[in-house]
């Protein structure tokens, strides 16, 4: 049976601690080292950068978390641990901050998501002050992260005329660090720091991986088009696929994501 909570709520309870959470929590990390704010968060999605964020920079620093949704805005804001942040709905290619505004700006598996990737990045620079530092992160190949591949080549079994692309040509579509060097250099990036993550991925059960990548995800609406909106089946094989893979109990696997650094 399909859960019947909200896409945001059902991606934060089946694909956030299994793959959002562990590459959120690496990235504010990271980003707790820089010292220059204000820090904008784009495409902030469900909010898991940004509570991490909020509990990892320093207190002084400003966070300001932003996405093109106002309903995953509302979502988001909602959340505990972010009363510090300030949200705003606002487009990535379409920023409304004055230029050089931010010490950071950041963003978590949303660039990838981008129509005009290489504008995305122009405004990331535009609202950027001298010396900042735009932070993303991108999930790596398919061959690197297994759990997708294995959700993936289930989506070519049950659709094989018509396979559903969110997972191959959006999600782990931009993994390749050349084409992002040159777009970032289209936007006037001048400097760019590659880090390639690798961590655990773990989710209780296959169901929970299934559940998240098919109902948590926009791979929902390629589903519902092709299943008319039966999505019950599809979970269904997406499951048995990643227990024939990974084993009928909790999976244990492995995932990869890079991280960008860029300034310029």
């Amino acid at each position: 049976m399909v859960p019947a909570d909200s896409l945001p709520a059902i991606r934060d309870r089946y694909l956030g601690p299994s793959l959002l959470s562990p590459f959120a929590d690496d990235m504010a990390r990271r980003l707790s080292r820089l010292s220059v704010g204000p820090l904008l968060e784009t495409a902030a999605d469900t909010g898991l950068l940004t509570q991490a964020i909020a509990s990892s920079v320093s207190a002084g620093l400003t966070i300001i978390a932003t996405d093109p949704s106002t309903s995953m805005v509302d979502y988001a804001s909602d959340k505990p641990g972010t009363a510090r942040v300030i949200w705003q709905t606002a487009e990535p290619c379409a920023l409304p901050f004055e230029a050089g505004t931010f010490g950071i700006v950041a963003c978590q598996f949303g660039v990838m998501a981008l129509t005009d990737r290489v504008q995305g990045f122009r405004e990331a620079r535009r609202v950027m002050k001298q010396g900042a530092r735009f932070v993303f992160n991108v999930p790596a190949t398919f061959r690197h992260n297994p759990v997708a591949d294995c959700v993936q080549r289930a989506m070519g079994t049950l659709f094989p005329s018509d396979t559903p692309r969110y997972l191959s040509h959006v999600l782990h579509g931009y993994a390749d660090n050349e084409v992002v060097d040159d777009e970032l250099t289209v936007a006037g990036f001048t400097d760019a720091i590659y880090t390639t993550v690798d961590l655990p991925y773990a989710a209780a059960a296959a169901r929970d991986a299934a559940v998240g990548y098919c109902l948590g995800t926009p791979l929902r609406a390629e589903i519902d088009a092709r299943a008319g909106g039966d999505t019950d089946p599809v979970v269904a094989s997406v499951t048995a696929a990643l227990r024939r893979r990974f084993g009928a109990g909790p999976i244990a696997s492995t995932m990869r994501a890079h991280v960008v650094s860029a300034a310029g």
